[in-house]
């Protein structure tokens, strides 16, 4: 990596921890891109080269998720049956989320949902096609249930996993998220 791309790696990342820092002491709507800038030491047309918008930071937030869906993820999906790919696909998913802090999280997904919903429960999103792929396994070593098209069941999947995700953030995280949601997507998936 030469030095103009480190330099601009290491403003992303302080744009990004400006912004973080910042949802901890108030509230989202009320942070300026000013406030981030003047957080990350940088000047307000240096951040207007990484980002269009303050909101723009939150889809690439997203959009980096699906690389490591993609990335980190999938080439870990090698074992026997779909139901112990699926168990590594939550627990990863959990283990990526879990890093970022519950408010900062907690925007990501209430921006995210409120502007791009239809990329994120989109049946063409790599989480989705991951999902399905996991099912497909599992409905041919009889693993994952199959009275249910393969399609309906990855879609059902997805939407527990973002509602497990997103009612983690609003309640604070109060409760055992990887726990629960393994329980409810089991319960969803599971062949009887």
């Amino acid at each position: 990596m030469g030095i103009r791309e480190e330099q601009k790696q290491q403003t992303y990342q302080k744009i990004l921890e400006a912004i973080q820092d910042l949802v901890n002491e108030k509230d989202y709507e009320a942070i300026t891109i000013r406030e981030i800038a003047q957080r990350a030491g940088i000047s307000v047309g240096a951040y207007y080269k990484h980002f269009k918008s303050k909101d723009d930071i939150i889809f690439n937030q997203i959009h980096k998720s699906y690389f490591n869906t993609q990335e980190t993820i999938v080439p870990q999906l090698n074992k026997k049956t779909g139901i112990e790919n699926l168990e590594i696909y939550l627990d990863r998913q959990y283990e990526i989320l879990g890093e970022i802090e519950i408010p900062w999280l907690r925007e990501v997904f209430r921006i995210y949902l409120y502007h791009k919903v239809d990329e994120i429960l989109d049946q063409n999103s790599v989480n989705y096609k991951v999902i399905l792929n996991i099912l497909e396994q599992g409905q041919n070593d009889g693993s994952i249930r199959n009275d249910v098209y393969k399609e309906e069941l990855a879609w059902s999947t997805l939407k527990c996993i973002i509602a497990n995700f997103y009612s983690f953030c609003m309640q604070n995280g109060n409760f055992d998220l990887n726990k629960v949601m393994k329980k409810e997507v089991f319960d969803l998936v599971k062949a009887k």
